[in-house]
C-alpha cells in the first residue's frame, strides 16, 4: 500500500482534479514509459503540451538542464541537483513516476510562463496543504475500507480499516486475494460499464472471509475519474455481518410462522391466561373469528367453544391453573359444536415453559381425534354386536348340526388331541355305533393298522393347517361291527363357538367305486396286452394339448424313444424333426374337424439310415353326444409296397426322359437341315440374302436351345446359353468375341426355364448380331460379360462403335428383325435392355431377375420332389393315381 509522500505536491496528485486545477503553479506528471501522463490546468494554459507527450518532445520547453535532470531521474540515475535560481521541484511518486512542479515566476528557463505574486502562490500553497490532509484524515478516519485504484490495477491509496477487514492490500490488485478482487470485481470486466460522472455503483453480494465464521463483507465500487486517459476507481467495503444476522433471524422466524401456520394442530402462546398468538388452526377448532383469539382469556375461549360454562376446570384455581403454577402437564379432551353441526373431539394440551410467575408462559395445543372418538364409539357397538352374534351362532351352531345329521356325508368334528366331539348320523352308520359309543374317544378307533393313516394323524395336521386350510385324503376304515371298506374326505381346521381349534372331517363311502375302478383297471390291462401284441403302431394322444397319452412299442420306436413310458406326456413338437412334427400338427388338426371320418395319410421316415413309408390313420374319440377329447392314430408300415410302386414310376420316367431327348435332338437336326436349305436359297437369291442370313442366325439359336437339352435332364444354364450363342454368332460371321465370367460370393448356379429359354436365346443372338455388324473395326473383337449375381443375371455387350444422335432404346418399334424383336422377345417381369455408348464403344445391358431365371439348386430339388411319390395322399386317392398324375407332370 502506497505511503503519501511527505511533500505537499505528492499529497496533492492523490487529490481530485479540481484541487490540482487550483494551484497556480504548472505540474506535470511523467510516467515510466517517458510519456506525460497529467498536467494541471496551469499547465494546461501557460504550456502547449497534451497528455502522452514524449520526453524528448519537451526538451524545448524545459530546457536542457531541467530535461536532463528529469531524464537522470527516469532512468534510475542519481538526479541532478538544480541549477542556480532554478526553482522547480522534482518529486518521486513511486512505481517509476515523477512530478515536476514548474514556478510560475519569470527566467525559470520555462517558455511563456506567467509571473504570479508570491503572496497568492503561499496562499494557494497552503490551502492546498490543508486540503491534502484534511482528505487524507478523512480517509482514515472512516468506518468503511476505502480503496483508490485505477484500471490497471494499481492501487492508489486505502485506509487502515480495509487492511482490518480483508488483510493486507498489496501495490497491485493482481497479486490481491480472492476475496479483495471478488469484493472490488477485479479481473471480472463487470467494472468496464461503470462511467465517470453517471453516478452508478456496483454494489457486491454478501461475501464470508475465509477463516472468520460470521462475519459478512459488502462492496461498492464508482468510477471517480480520468487521468490521462486511465479510469480511477473508488471502492468502500463495509462490514454487514449484524445486518446478515438479522435478515437470518427474520428469515428464520418467517418459516418459524409458517410452520406454525401450516400445522395441522392448533397452537397458542400463552402468558398466564392470555393467548400472546396462535394459529389460524387454534381459532378454527375452537370456533373463534380470525383474529378474535389474540388477547382473549384461554378459559373464556374454551367455554365458548365447548358451551360449558358453568365447568369448574376454567376456574383460576382448576386443572389449568394448577398446570401453570406448578409446571405440570394439564391434558383433556373437549366437544366442540362446529357451524355444520356436528360435534368434533379435540385434545387439549397445556404445558408451562417459562419460570412461575403472576402470568407464566405456556404452550397450549389442540389436536383433532374426532376420528379416534368415532372408532372408540364404533368399538364398543361392535363388542356389543359381538354378543349378540355369539347368541346367534349358538343357535346357528344347533340348527347346522340338524343339518348335518340329515346329509348323506359322514361329517366328523374333533378337538385338538384327536378325540371325537361330535359325529353325525351318517358317520355313525359308517362306524357301526351310536353317539355315546363315540364322544371323548379317540378317532383312531375306526382306523386299520396302518401306521400313517388319517384318523391317527390328527394332532399333526392341527399343527400343519391353519384355520381354513384343507387337506384330503383316502383310506380304510374298520367299523365297530367288522366291516371294512373306503372312504374319501376332507379335513378342515377351524375354530369352535368357545373360541377353540378343531378339525372337522367329511367323509363318504367309496367302496362300490374302488371295486368299479378295479373292474376297469383289469379291462384296460386286456386292452394294453393286445395293443402292445399288435404289428402296428398304435397312439392315443389327447386333442386339445396334441401330448400322447398312451402308445404301443412299435409306435415308441418310430417316435425314437427306449420305452414308451418316455413319450407320455410329450407333444409331437418334443418327439419328431420340426418339419414332420408340424405336418403332424396340421394333420391331427384336419382329422379333428372331420370327427365322423377316417383321416389318411402318409409319412416319410428316416429310421437306421433308410426311408421307411408309414401309411396312418386318424380318427377321432368321443363319447356320444360330447365333444372329442382323444384321437388315435394307427399306422402301417408300406414301404415294401411303395418301393414297388416307386420303381414301377422311375422306369416310366426314364423312357419318357429318353423320348424327350430324342425329340430334342431330332428337332435340332431339322433346324439345322432348314438353316442349310435357307443358306443356299440366300446364295442363289442374292437380294434376300440380308434378310435370309438373319432369319438363319435365329434358326441357328433355336437349334443351338435344343442342341443344349439333348442329354441334359434339368434346366438350362444361363452360361451354357451365353457361351452357345456366343460360338453360334462366331461361326456364322467369322468375327472374334470375347466371353468373361464374373462369379459373385453367394450367387446362385441361375438357370432358364424351358418357356423362357428360346426367347432369350434370340435375344443375345440379336445382340450379338447387331455387335458383329455395327462393330467400327473386324479386328476389334465384341467382348461380353457375363455376371452371376446374388440376385440377378447381367449379360453385358461391347463393341467398337457410337449411337447415332439422340438414340433412345425404348423408341424403337416391335418388328421381327433387330432391335425391335429384342424388345417383343424379351419378358416383360423382372428382365430389362438398356443401350447406351461412351469412349468409342456401344454397350448393350441386359439384366435377368425371377422368375426369369430361377436358382438352380432350387429347381433340382423342386423336380426330385414333384418325380417322388406322394408322401400324403388324401383316403379317396390311391397309389396308382398318385403315380400316373406325377407322369402327367412330367416327373
Amino acid at each position: 500500500m502506497f505511503a503519501p509522500a511527505p511533500s505537499v505536491a505528492a499529497d496533492l496528485l492523490l487529490l481530485p482534479s479540481a484541487l490540482l486545477d487550483a494551484l497556480s503553479d504548472p505540474v506535470l506528471v511523467i510516467g515510466p514509459d517517458a510519456r506525460l501522463e497529467r498536467l494541471n490546468r496551469a499547465a494546461l494554459r501557460r504550456l502547449a503540451l497534451e497528455p502522452g507527450t514524449a520526453l524528448a518532445d519537451l526538451r524545448p520547453v524545459l530546457g536542457d538542464r531541467l530535461h536532463a535532470r528529469l531524464h537522470a531521474a527516469l532512468v534510475g540515475d542519481m538526479p541532478l541537483p538544480p541549477a542556480p535560481g532554478d526553482a522547480s521541484t522534482l518529486v518521486a511518486l513511486g512505481q517509476g513516476r515523477w512530478a515536476l512542479v514548474l514556478p510560475a515566476v519569470a527566467g525559470s528557463g520555462v517558455r511563456e510562463l506567467a509571473t504570479d505574486p508570491v503572496d497568492e502562490v503561499m496562499a494557494l500553497r497552503d490551502q492546498l496543504e490543508r486540503l491534502a490532509h484534511e482528505h487524507l484524515h478523512w480517509f482514515e478516519s472512516v468506518p468503511v475500507g476505502l480503496v483508490l485504484f485505477d484500471a490497471t490495477g494499481l492501487v492508489l491509496q486505502s485506509n487502515a480499516r480495509l487492511a482490518q477487514l480483508v488483510g493486507e492490500v498489496p501495490v497491485d490488485l493482481g497479486e490481491a486475494g480472492m476475496l479483495l478482487r471478488g469484493l472490488l470485481g477485479w479481473g471480472e470486466g463487470v467494472l468496464d460499464g461503470l462511467q465517470p460522472g453517471d453516478g452508478s455503483w456496483r454494489v457486491c453480494q454478501l461475501q464470508e472471509p475465509a477463516g472468520l465464521s460470521g462475519c459478512w463483507l459488502r462492496a461498492r465500487v464508482c468510477c471517480s475519474g480520468l487521468r490521462q486517459g486511465v479510469r480511477r476507481y473508488l471502492g468502500l467495503i463495509e462490514d454487514c455481518s449484524a445486518e446478515h444476522q438479522r435478515d437470518q433471524a427474520e428469515q428464520m422466524l418467517e418459516d418459524l410462522r409458517g410452520i406454525v401456520e401450516s400445522s395441522p394442530v392448533g397452537i397458542a402462546s400463552l402468558r398466564g391466561f392470555r393467548v400472546v398468538h396462535s394459529n389460524r388452526r387454534f381459532e378454527r377448532m375452537l370456533q373463534v373469528p380470525a383474529g378474535e383469539a389474540l388477547g382473549a382469556d384461554i378459559r373464556r375461549l374454551l367455554r365458548a367453544g365447548t358451551g360449558e360454562a358453568a365447568d369448574t376446570a376454567y376456574d383460576e384455581d382448576g386443572p389449568i391453573g394448577a398446570a401453570l403454577s406448578d409446571g405440570g402437564l394439564h391434558e383433556t379432551e373437549i366437544e366442540v359444536r362446529g357451524d355444520d353441526g356436528l360435534a368434533h373431539w379435540h385434545a387439549l394440551s397445556i404445558r408451562r415453559i417459562g419460570p412461575p410467575g403472576e402470568a407464566p408462559q405456556a404452550i397450549a395445543v389442540l389436536s383433532e381425534i374426532t376420528r379416534l372418538k368415532t372408532q372408540q364409539v364404533e368399538l364398543e357397538h361392535l363388542a356389543l354386536e359381538r354378543e349378540r352374534m355369539a347368541l346367534a351362532l349358538g343357535q346357528q351352531a344347533d340348527r347346522t348340526r340338524a343339518v348335518l345329521d340329515s346329509v348323506l356325508v359322514g361329517i366328523v368334528t374333533a378337538d385338538e388331541r384327536g378325540r371325537i366331539l361330535w359325529l353325525n348320523r351318517s358317520a355313525r352308520r359308517m362306524f357301526g355305533g351310536d353317539l355315546g359309543d363315540f364322544l371323548g374317544r379317540p378317532l383312531d378307533i375306526v382306523a386299520t393298522t396302518q401306521a400313517s393313516h388319517p384318523f391317527r394323524r390328527t394332532v399333526a395336521l392341527f399343527e400343519a393347517l391353519r384355520d381354513g386350510e384343507a387337506v384330503q385324503f383316502e383310506c380304510q376304515v374298520q367299523a365297530c361291527d367288522g366291516r371294512t371298506f373306503w372312504i374319501v374326505g376332507n379335513a378342515v381346521a377351524t375354530q369352535g363357538l368357545d373360541g377353540r381349534r378343531e378339525m372337522t372331517f367329511a367323509m363318504m363311502d367309496i367302496d362300490q367305486r374302488r371295486q368299479a375302478e378295479a373292474r376297469i383297471a383289469e379291462a384296460q390291462s386286456s386292452l394294453q396286452r393286445i395293443i402292445e401284441a399288435a404289428p402296428m403302431a398304435i397312439a392315443v394322444c389327447d386333442a386339445a394339448t396334441m401330448t400322447v397319452q398312451q402308445l404301443n412299442r412299435v409306435a415308441a420306436g418310430l417316435c425314437g424313444v427306449a420305452s414308451p413310458e418316455l413319450a407320455i406326456g410329450r407333444t409331437p413338437g418334443q418327439l419328431y424333426a420340426p418339419q414332420v412334427a408340424q405336418r403332424l400338427h396340421a394333420d391331427f388338426e384336419a382329422a379333428l374337424a372331420q370327427p365322423e371320418g377316417v383321416t389318411q395319410r402318409e409319412y416319410v421316415l428316416s429310421r437306421d439310415g433308410a426311408e421307411q413309408v408309414w401309411d396312418a390313420r386318424f380318427l377321432p374319440l368321443a363319447h356320444a353326444g360330447s365333444r372329442v377329447d382323444q384321437l388315435l392314430m394307427v399306422a402301417t408300415d408300406v414301404s415294401a409296397q411303395r418301393a414297388a410302386q416307386k420303381a414301377e414310376l422311375e422306369a416310366a420316367i426314364a423312357q419318357r426322359e429318353m423320348l424327350v431327348q430324342e425329340v430334342h435332338h431330332r428337332i435340332k437336326n431339322n433346324l439345322q437341315g432348314v438353316a442349310g436349305l435357307m443358306q443356299q436359297a440366300a446364295n442363289r437369291r442374292p437380294e434376300v440374302r440380308p434378310l435370309i442370313a438373319e432369319v438363319v442366325g435365329q434358326v441357328q439359336a433355336i437349334a443351338q436351345v435344343y442342341g443344349l437339352q439333348v442329354g441334359n435332364t434339368g434346366l438350362l444354364a444361363v452360361r451354357s446359353v451365353v457361351e452357345a450363342i456366343a460360338q453360334s454368332v462366331q461361326r456364322t460371321f467369322g468375327h472374334p468375341i470375347e466371353l468373361q465370367l464374373d462369379q459373385h460370393e453367394g450367387a446362385p448356379a441361375w438357370v432358364l426355364p424351358e418357356a423362357e429359354s428360346i426367347p432369350i436365346a434370340l435375344t443375345l443372338n440379336e445382340l450379338f448380331t447387331n455387335a458383329v455388324k455395327h462393330s467400327a473395326s473386324t479386328e476389334v473383337p465384341v467382348h461380353c460379360r457375363l455376371a452371376l449375381q446374388a440376385d440377378a443375371v447381367e449379360i453385358v455387350i461391347r463393341n467398337a462403335g457410337r449411337l447415332h444422335e439422340g438414340f433412345r432404346i425404348d423408341h424403337r418399334p416391335a418388328t421381327v428383325s433387330g432391335l425391335g424383336l429384342v424388345r417383343a422377345l424379351l419378358p416383360r417381369r423382372q428382365a430389362s435392355l438398356t443401350m447406351d455408348a461412351a469412349d468409342g464403344w456401344v454397350r448393350a445391358t441386359v439384366r435377368l431377375g425371377p422368375p426369369v431365371v430361377r436358382d438352380g439348386a432350387g429347381a433340382a430339388a423342386a423336380a426330385r420332389q414333384s418325380s417322388a411319390p406322394s408322401s400324403a395322399p388324401s383316403p379317396s386317392t390311391s397309389p396308382a393315381t398318385h403315380a400316373s398324375a406325377r407322369q402327367e407332370h412330367g416327373v
